[in-house]
C-alpha cells in the first residue's frame, strides 16, 4: 500500500507533477443536494475527517485520479482534514479501512464496487464513522451507503459512438473485471454499437486485472489483428495500455472516468465520463448538512457526473454526426423513450 495525506486547503491546488509522484491528496467541500436525512450524526465542517482508499494509482489517469482529485476540493470548501492510501490490494481492505476509523477520520471513501462487502462488515463496529463505496448499486445501512452512477446509460451512448465510427463493423470493449456494475456498462455498450449498427460484431474481454498494462495491450494488439477498429476500455490504469495499443494501430479508442484525449489525441474518438470528483464531493456534501441518506444514492446523465468527452480523432463532419446522433439517443433516455437496462452477467 502507498499513504498519502493533506492537511487543509493549502493543498487546494495540485499539480500533475504531484499526481505522478503520488505524494499528496487534497481535499475541498461540495455543495449538497436535498436527501432524507439518515439518523448517524453528522460531523460538522471543522471536525470533517475525510480518508479515501483506492484500489490502484492515484495517477491512473481514469478512474482512482478523478475520486484522488476530489481531496482538494474537499479541503478548499470545507477545510476538511484527508488522507488517502492508493494500490491497495484486496485483502488489505479491510485493515486500510479500520486503520483509519482508529485515527478519528469520520467519512471514510471506497473507490470501486469491491469495497461494498468490507464497508458493510466494518461499519456496525463504528457508528460515528459515515462509509461511502463508489459506483455500488448495493450498499445501505445507518452509517453506510453505495454512490452509484447510472454507468449503462452514458456506456450505450459510447456504443452509439463506436457502431457510427467503425469502418470494418468490428468493434471492441476490454473491461478489468466483472463486477456487475461494469458487465452492465459492457452489455449497455454492446446495445448500443448494435442499435445504429445491427449488423456488428461486438467483441468484449475482461483482463482480470485493473493494473497490468502489458496485459491490456496484448488484448488489444489481438483485437486489432482479428480486424477490430473500435474499442471501448473499462479497465483504469491498465486502461492507459489500451489507449496506447490503439494509437500504435491506428485505431480507435473510447476512454473511461475521465476525458482521456490528451493520452492519443488522434486515436481517442470520446471518453465516458464517470466523474468520481463530482460524486464524491456531493456525497460528503450531504453529510455536512446533515442529509446522509443510508441508501444507494443514484446519479445519471442529467447530473455533472455521467456524460461523454467531445467526438474526436475523426473528419468534422463525421465528427458532428456522430455528435448530433449522440444528443438525439441521449434525449431519448433522459425523456424515457429509450431505456438501457441493467445486465450483470455476460451475454456471451
Amino acid at each position: 500500500m502507498r499513504h498519502g495525506s493533506v492537511r487543509l486547503a493549502a493543498v487546494a491546488a495540485i499539480s500533475i507533477a504531484l499526481l505522478a509522484a503520488c505524494s499528496g491528496s487534497g481535499a475541498t467541500n461540495a455543495p449538497a443536494e436535498s436527501q432524507a436525512p439518515a439518523e448517524s450524526a453528522a460531523p460538522s465542517a471543522a471536525a470533517l475527517k475525510v480518508a479515501l482508499v483506492l484500489p490502484g494509482p492515484a495517477s491512473d489517469k481514469g478512474f482512482n485520479q478523478s475520486a484522488y482529485e476530489a481531496l482538494a476540493e474537499l479541503e478548499s470548501k470545507f477545510g476538511a482534514e484527508t488522507a488517502y492510501t492508493e494500490s491497495v490490494a484486496p485483502n488489505e481492505f479491510e485493515t486500510a479501512y479500520r486503520d483509519y476509523a482508529g485515527k478519528g477520520f469520520n467519512v471514510i471513501i471506497g473507490q470501486g464496487f469491491e469495497f461494498g462487502d468490507i464497508a458493510a462488515k466494518v461499519a456496525p463496529d463504528y457508528p460515528d464513522v459515515k462509509f461511502l463505496v463508489t459506483n455500488n448499486n448495493a450498499l445501505s445501512g445507518p452509517n453506510a451507503e453505495g454512490l452509484q452512477p447510472k454507468s449503462q446509460d452514458a456506456a450505450y451512448l459510447a456504443g452509439v459512438v463506436a457502431g457510427m465510427a467503425t469502418k470494418s463493423g468490428k468493434v471492441g470493449g476490454i473491461a478489468g473485471m466483472q463486477f456487475p456494475v461494469i458487465v452492465a456498462q459492457m452489455e449497455a455498450y454492446k446495445l448500443g454499437v448494435l442499435s445504429v449498427r445491427p449488423d456488428a460484431q461486438v467483441t468484449l474481454t475482461y483482463l482480470g486485472t485493473f493494473d497490468d498494462v502489458a496485459k491490456a495491450k496484448e488484448t488489444t494488439q489481438a483485437m486489432i489483428d482479428s480486424g477490430i477498429d473500435v474499442i471501448y476500455h473499462i479497465a483504469d490504469a491498465a486502461g492507459v495500455g489500451v489507449i496506447q495499443a490503439a494509437d500504435a494501430g491506428k485505431i480507435l479508442v473510447i476512454g473511461w472516468g475521465k476525458d482521456q484525449s490528451e493520452l492519443a489525441p488522434n486515436a481517442v474518438v470520446t471518453s465516458q465520463i464517470v466523474d468520481q470528483k463530482e460524486m464524491i464531493v456531493e456525497a460528503i456534501g450531504r453529510i455536512v448538512n446533515g442529509q446522509f441518506a443510508g441508501e444507494p444514492q443514484f446519479f445519471g446523465l442529467d447530473t455533472p457526473v455521467l456524460g461523454l468527452a467531445p467526438i474526436g480523432a475523426v473528419d468534422t463532419d463525421t465528427a458532428a454526426k456522430i455528435q448530433a446522433k449522440v444528443d438525439e439517443v441521449e434525449a431519448a433516455i433522459l425523456s424515457g423513450t429509450t431505456e438501457v437496462p441493467f445486465i450483470p452477467e455476460p451475454s456471451n
